[in-house]
């Protein structure tokens, strides 16, 4: 009895492997792709909202000396660019604290990268420091020669990033 239901466990197991590994292809429409949020901060010291896209050295300090800025700059300079690119998607200056900006998820759609971003808004009866912040968020992406880079909910029209060849 029990063989019997180690046996079916295990071959129940193998079945849904091997179906999972039959299901992943090649790139596709809508295709996950691979981006983690490394950092985010209230004060990155950018006036608008906008995405920065990082693929060198000299970009990343550029960036990284803005001034006015308060985030965890060690992570962002331990990322191999060799291996990911750096995404910086901003706000703009907010009002107030408690406003922040973070990834929801990501999607590859041909040659374009989609990030959605979930923003965070204080309460209107929140009590919250009276200080003009900046927040913002950076990921790290897989670099696959994106020709494009729309970022969704962060206004009511995507920001689009366009690179030309």
């Amino acid at each position: 009895m029990k063989r019997t239901l180690v046996r079916s466990f295990i071959t129940s197991a193998a079945m849904l492997l091997l179906a999972a590994c039959s299901a992943t292809g090649g790139p596709g429409e809508g295709e996950g792709v691979m981006v983690r949020q490394i950092t985010q901060s209230a004060y990155c010291g950018l006036t608008g909202p906008g995405v920065a896209f990082v693929r060198s050295e000299a970009d990343r300090e550029a960036l990284l000396d803005v001034s006015g800025q308060n985030m965890a700059t060690d992570v962002v300079r331990k990322v191999d660019l060799s291996r990911e690119a750096l995404v910086m998607v901003t706000l703009g200056q907010k009002p107030t604290a408690g406003y922040s900006v973070g990834l929801q998820s990501a999607l590859a759609q041909g040659e374009s990268l989609v990030l959605d971003m979930r923003v965070n808004e204080p309460a209107p009866d929140m009590m919250v420091a009276q200080v003009i912040t900046s927040p913002c968020a950076v990921l790290a992406v897989e670099p696959r020669g994106w020709q494009q880079i729309r970022v969704q909910g962060l206004a009511e029209q995507p920001l689009v990033r366009t690179f030309e060849n």
